[in-house]
């Protein structure tokens, strides 16, 4: 059995090499126990159609009266957690790599479902710079999302409505020169702007029901018009707003930010699994247990991340990743003590 000390003079080049030869190692051992694993292409479609044709049947559902508006809303979260994590694979090429045709027919259908995001295009570009610069001010992606902001107002509502994350902009702006505003525009079109119509009518609704109450005035709004936002607001918008809450919640906070070294894959994520994150968990697919092993092994399959789980945290924790670090929620995601 190796000694702590032994652990203690490697360095961090070989801990990480030791981390990913275990990594791949179970899951080679996984795709040699159960050879369906290798039929990559096959498992990525089937969970594609099945995540939509169980997101259509649940609204339809809830449309006839058959089941109550909060199952139809938790169960169109989830399904649509399972369509991130294949757009995130994809943007990996780990589907399709050879058939880019269906790669794009398949974000396109995605980005259709879970329409909170702005064009997979745009975010395989940020996603990829995210791998090269992940802690670093440059990190875009995570930005976006809050990480490294210190908590307040302005990050839970850039966690929690990608479309008020303009507020930070300036800022990202001002640090990070190759970030352009228009090109988060351009992204926008056509399904993120169509998703954020239905948001903020709902939200106009709302705010006239309460005038109308106070002055007695008739709302401009017609019947048919309101009960179409109030469906979608059940099937398709609160859902996806709930999973996006949950994945920046959990993604931001599980991700280091501003004082470690570019490429440090010890010391970038940590595994965030402490009780009180298990409902956000639920509709981000145990992120936060497990996006740590996708920084060191980038070309696998989201349902392989689970997998071997087991083995990666123990080869991590031997190694000196980091576990339910819950003070990072004080530091602003620094790595080290701001004192």
């Amino acid at each position: 059995m190796q000694s702590a000390s032994f652990v203690y003079e490697l360095s961090d080049k070989e801990k990480i090499s030791r981390i990913t030869a275990l990594i791949r190692h179970a899951e080679k051992r996984l795709r040699s126990k159960f050879p369906i694993l290798n039929e990559q292409n096959l498992i990525g479609a089937f969970i594609l159609v099945y995540s939509c044709a169980a997101f259509i049947i649940n609204s339809l559902l809830y449309i006839q009266g058959i089941i109550p508006a909060w199952l139809c809303f938790i169960l169109n979260a989830f399904c649509t957690s399972f369509l991130h994590e294949m757009e995130h694979d994809l943007i990996h090429h780990i589907y399709f790599r050879t058939k880019p045709i269906v790669q794009n027919l398949f974000m396109f259908v995605i980005w259709v479902f879970r329409g909170n995001l702005i064009s997979p295009w745009y975010r395989r570009m940020i996603h990829l710079i995210h791998h090269r610069e992940s802690g670093q001010v440059t990190d875009i992606e995570e930005r976006l999302i809050g990480n490294g902001m210190f908590y307040g107002l302005k990050r839970f509502i850039t966690m929690f409505d990608t479309a008020l994350g303009w507020i930070n902009f300036k800022e990202l702006k001002e640090q990070i020169p190759s970030f352009k505003l228009s090109a988060i525009l351009k992204a926008t079109f056509p399904i993120f702007i169509i998703f954020n119509m239905i948001w903020f009518s709902f939200i106009a609704q709302q705010g006239w029901k309460i005038i109308s109450v106070i002055h007695s005035v008739i709302p401009p709004f017609p019947t048919w018009y309101v009960e179409l936002v109030s469906i979608l607001m059940v099937i398709y918008v609160g859902p996806n707003m709930l999973r996006q809450a949950s994945l920046s919640l959990v993604s931001s906070t599980c991700h280091y930010y501003g004082d470690i070294k570019k490429g440090d894959l010890l010391r970038q994520v940590q595994i965030l699994q402490p009780w009180f994150l298990i409902p956000f968990q639920l509709f981000c697919f145990n992120f936060g247990s497990t996006h740590v092993i996708h920084h060191f092994v980038v070309n696998q399959p989201f349902y392989l991340r689970q997998m071997v789980a087991p083995v990666a945290h123990a080869a991590m924790k031997k190694y000196g990743v980091r576990f339910n670090d819950i003070e990072t929620f004080k530091r602003g995601n620094r790595y080290s003590s701001l004192n």
